[in-house]
């Protein structure tokens, strides 16, 4: 009976600490999580980035005898290639498994949130402009 009474306590007690730990490290896998979609979200527009550029500097060529025009599309490739760049730094630099206080990985995740959506708003804003300015 005793080693019964044993064999509970020490049973409850292991079951209760995942739990435990799975509460105080929510919300920086909550963030992770968002950083990780934003970054998700973005990644594949990388192809559709380099195309663009390439028709933008192919325009340029093309508008040599313009140069009001080719150095619009110079611009508008230059800076598809600064967003991507950015995304690539940013992925360089990223740490997934950044470990310390549960308030430095919270601070450590709420700064790649920002720069993740920075990047995010980079790209996409280089990759809209990139084909209005193919459309005209």
């Amino acid at each position: 009976m005793k080693y019964l009474t044993v064999m509970i306590v020490a049973l409850m007690a292991a079951a209760c600490s995942p739990k435990k730990q799975q509460t105080e490290e929510k919300p920086p896998a909550d963030l992770k999580t968002q950083v990780m979609a934003v970054h998700d979200e973005v990644m594949p527009k990388m192809g559709e980035l380099r195309t663009t550029q390439k028709e933008l500097l192919a325009m340029a060529d093309s508008s040599a005898t313009d140069s009001v025009m080719a150095a619009k599309y110079q611009e508008l490739a230059t800076q598809i290639e600064l967003a991507n760049e950015s995304m690539m730094d940013w992925m360089r630099k990223f740490n997934p498994n950044f470990e310390g206080s549960e308030e430095e990985v919270k601070a450590y995740l709420q700064d790649q949130l920002k720069g993740i959506k920075k990047v995010s708003d980079d790209m996409n804003n280089s990759l809209k402009a990139g084909r209005e300015a193919l459309e005209d």
